[in-house]
C-alpha cells in the first residue's frame, strides 16, 4: 500500500513538472534573430534622433531601453534561436516584449496634428491629438457606422 502511494505521488509530481514545462514553453514565442536584430537597430536609430515619439521619453526610460537592447544584442547576436537555452529564450523574449511595448507606447503618445474642414464651413482648423487618441477616435467612428450603410437599393420599391 505504501509503495502504491509512492508511485502515485511520483506520477503526480512528474505530471505537474511536465505541465509546468509545457506552459513555460507556450509562453515563449519563437522569433527570427536576424529580423529582431534589424528591428532593434531601427528602434535604436529612432531613439537616438528622437523620432516616433521617443523624444517624449524620460532620460531614465531611454537609458533603460538602450541597456535592455544592449543586453539583448549580447545574448542573441550571431546565434540562432535553436542555439539559445530555454532560460536565454525566456530572457530574450522578455526583453523583446518590454522593448516593443515601450516603443509602441512612445509612438502612441506622439502628438499628431491634421488640418480638417469644419462641417458646414469652409474654415480649416488644425486639430492635434495623440496618435492613440486619433486611432481610438477612428475605431469609435468605424464601429458607430457599422450596420448603418445605405445600400443602392434602399429607396427602390
Amino acid at each position: 500500500m505504501l509503495s502504491r502511494n509512492r508511485v502515485l505521488a511520483v506520477a503526480l509530481l512528474a505530471a505537474t513538472a511536465w505541465a509546468t514545462t509545457a506552459v513555460a514553453d507556450e509562453t515563449v514565442k519563437p522569433f527570427d534573430v536576424a529580423s529582431e536584430m534589424a528591428n532593434q537597430d531601427r528602434i535604436r536609430r529612432d531613439v537616438q534622433v528622437g523620432a516616433a515619439g521617443f523624444s517624449e521619453l524620460s532620460q531614465d526610460k531611454r537609458r533603460e531601453l538602450t541597456e535592455r537592447q544592449d543586453s539583448l544584442s549580447r545574448l542573441i547576436d550571431g546565434r540562432s534561436y535553436a542555439e539559445l537555452s530555454q532560460a536565454e529564450r525566456v530572457q530574450a523574449s522578455s526583453d523583446i516584449d518590454w522593448i516593443n511595448k515601450t516603443a509602441r507606447d512612445a509612438a502612441d503618445n506622439r502628438l499628431v496634428c491634421e488640418r480638417t474642414r469644419k462641417s458646414g464651413s469652409n474654415r480649416i482648423e488644425r486639430v492635434c491629438m495623440t496618435a492613440r487618441a486619433q486611432r481610438e477616435a477612428r475605431e469609435k467612428a468605424t464601429k458607430a457606422m457599422e450596420g448603418h450603410r445605405i445600400s443602392p437599393n434602399f429607396d427602390r420599391r
